[in-house]
This record gives C-alpha cells, sequence and structure tokens, in this order.
C-alpha cells in the first residue's frame, strides 16, 4: 500500500512500515492491535498529506527482513525511513524506529497538517484518560476474571461518547485516541464472543453508534485482522470455557465482524451499510 503526491521528491517523507503477519497463513494482516494502530495512523497520514510516501509489509515475528539492523528489538511494528527528514531539519534517512515511545515520536516528527493524530493533543489527552484501561480489563477478563471491571470501562466509554457532538471520539475524523481503541475494542468484541461468549451490551448503544461510524472508515476496516487471527491470539491467553465454535485455527476464508445487531440499528438509526465478508 502507497500513498504518493507532492511536487518535489525531496520533500517527500519515505517511509516502510512492518507489521505482524497473520498467525495462520502468514501473509496477511496480522492481530497485533499495537501494529494495526499504527498502520491506521499511517493510512490517515497518507490520505491527509500529500509529503507521505509509504509502504506496508507484513512479516512473520520470527523471520525479520534482512535489512534490519543488528540493534532492532525484535518488536513490531517497525518503521524504517527511505528518506526525509523531522520538523528540525535533520536527515533521518535510514533511521529505524521500533520501540512505541519512537514510533510515536517519528510520526509527531512527519505530522504537519493532522493535529488530531498527535496524543499530546488535549482533546486525545483527555480520551485517552477514558480509554487507556479498557483493554487491560479485557486482559484480565479472558483470562478467568468476571466481567464487572470489563463492563465498568465500558460504561464509561459509552457515557463519553454520549457527552461528544462527534462522530468519533474527539472529531467527526478519527484521531489518535481512536486509532488506540479500535483495534483493541474489535479484540473485545471478537475474542470476548469466542472465549467467554461476551457481547458489548446493546444498551451501550454510543458505542455500537461509534463502531459502526469506525466499520465506515477505510483506515479502520482496511487494516483490520480477521476474526480467525484475532482468535487464534488469545489461545494460549484465555482461561475457562474454550470458544464453542471452531477448532484449532486453519486456513478457512477469513471473516471480519463488522455488522451491527439489528435491534441496535433500529435504536441508532441508519442502515447496514457495512457487511460481514
Amino acid at each position: 500500500m502507497s500513498a504518493n503526491g507532492g511536487d518535489s521528491e525531496t520533500a517527500m517523507q519515505k517511509f516502510e512500515l512492518y507489521i505482524k503477519a497473520s498467525a495462520i497463513d502468514k501473509e496477511t494482516k496480522g492481530s497485533c492491535p499495537i501494529c494495526q494502530q499504527f498502520f491506521m495512523m499511517t493510512c490517515l497520514l497518507g490520505e491527509n498529506q500529500d509529503d507521505i510516501d509509504f509502504k506496508v509489509f507484513t512479516v512473520q515475528a520470527d523471520c525479520p527482513p534482512k535489512n534490519f539492523a543488528a540493534g532492532w528489538s525484535k518488536k513490531y511494528p517497525v518503521v524504517m525511513v527511505t528518506s526525509g527528514r523531522n520538523k528540525m531539519g535533520q536527515d533521518i534517512s535510514g533511521m529505524m524506529y521500533d520501540t512505541f515511545e519512537e514510533l510515536e515520536s517519528f510520526f509527531e516528527s512527519i505530522n504537519r497538517e493532522c493535529p488530531e493524530l498527535k496524543r499530546k493533543n488535549a482533546p486525545n489527552q483527555a480520551a485517552m484518560l477514558v480509554v487507556e484501561n479498557v483493554y487491560r480489563d479485557f486482559n484480565h477478563f479472558i483470562s478467568g476474571q468476571p466481567e464487572k471491571g470489563l463492563l465498568g470501562q465500558l460504561k464509561k466509554l459509552n457515557e463519553f461518547l454520549e457527552g461528544q457532538d462527534t462522530k468519533f471520539l474527539v472529531d467527526n475524523v478519527l484521531s489518535f485516541a481512536d486509532c488506540h481503541l479500535l483495534p483493541r475494542l474489535q479484540h473485545i468484541r471478537v475474542a470476548g464472543k469466542a472465549y467467554r461468549d461476551f457481547d458489548i451490551p446493546k444498551e451501550f448503544t454510543y458505542i455500537w453508534k461509534y463502531l459502526k461510524n469506525a466499520y465506515e472508515q477505510d483506515a479502520f476496516k482496511s487494516t483490520m485482522p480477521s476474526d480467525q487471527d484475532i482468535i487464534f491470539h488469545y489461545e494460549k491467553k484465555v482461561s475457562g470455557p474454550q470458544r464453542k465454535k471452531g477448532g484449532k485455527a486453519t486456513l478457512e476464508k477469513f471473516t471480519y465482524s463488522c455488522e451491527i445487531p439489528e435491534d441496535v440499528l433500529k435504536i441508532i438509526g441508519g442502515s447496514q451499510s457495512v457487511e460481514e465478508s
């Protein structure tokens, strides 16, 4: 995938983003929520800035590309800069970034026109305070703890969304906080159902409306891992009853849960514009 534009070749910010490949077919997008978070940010910057040219590669976690430097921390995602300069005008060609802090700084340094994608943006900071523990409590739940903690986090999120006059957490366009939350919310939806028969409560209508809006955004839907990969991601983490359907992950046709329950649609309005594939 690439985004091209700009009049001057020297002004282009060219980089490669490496994300984990599927644990099932070893080629398609894997289930790492951090990888999807930065994949989403990459797509959004590419859509909104003419000076960004990027390519995205899926790689097996234990088989890095030969061009990775010896100092690579063996974590994904990884950004390798082909050519470009940061905001200070410093040449960052050939640089590699593979820690969360480095990646965040890199995307901050090339972000010229998207304040909503900056973590230190005040609305993002407020939203992150609401959503930062959602995934933590989901991991506790999937590991066998009661659902009370997760439900409390989702209730807080629903109330926050109710108070916003926007499609997403801070704006009518996807923000840094959305890129953080949405991949994890999809894991909650898919793996929670598969392993603990958990559904996001239908009374949390603002979360469902938020998801409906998100499924209509290419930056979210096109970067999403399959249901099967998400389920496989938790196979060694889950405690308690195993999923009721399926067995070990196979190369069956991948599915992507993007549908909204019909009775919820009647409440929040709109039609089922995104079908499960």
